[in-house]
């Protein structure tokens, strides 16, 4: 069984904002921008309940890992 890669992030902000999903119904969110080698800045949206250190951890691996998968696209104009 093979390591798993390792990657190095930097979190730019965690930023706290209210959404409203629902009339009269308020969420609170954490909006996780983070940047990693190779890729440009992203901006991650997590509960703000549900977040944890390894939580943020796992969805900034998965949400890395989708990323490197994405084909990219060139062409002139």
């Amino acid at each position: 069984m093979s390591k798993k890669e390792e990657y190095n992030v930097v979190i730019l902000s965690r930023a706290p904002v209210t959404v409203y999903p629902k009339l009269n119904v308020a969420e609170e969110h954490l909006l996780i921008t983070y940047v990693a080698a190779g890729l440009p800045p992203n901006t991650l949206n997590i509960l703000k309940k549900d977040w944890t250190a390894e939580k943020e951890k796992q969805l900034i691996r998965m949400d890395i890992i989708a990323r490197l998968m994405q084909k990219t696209e060139a062409y002139r104009v």
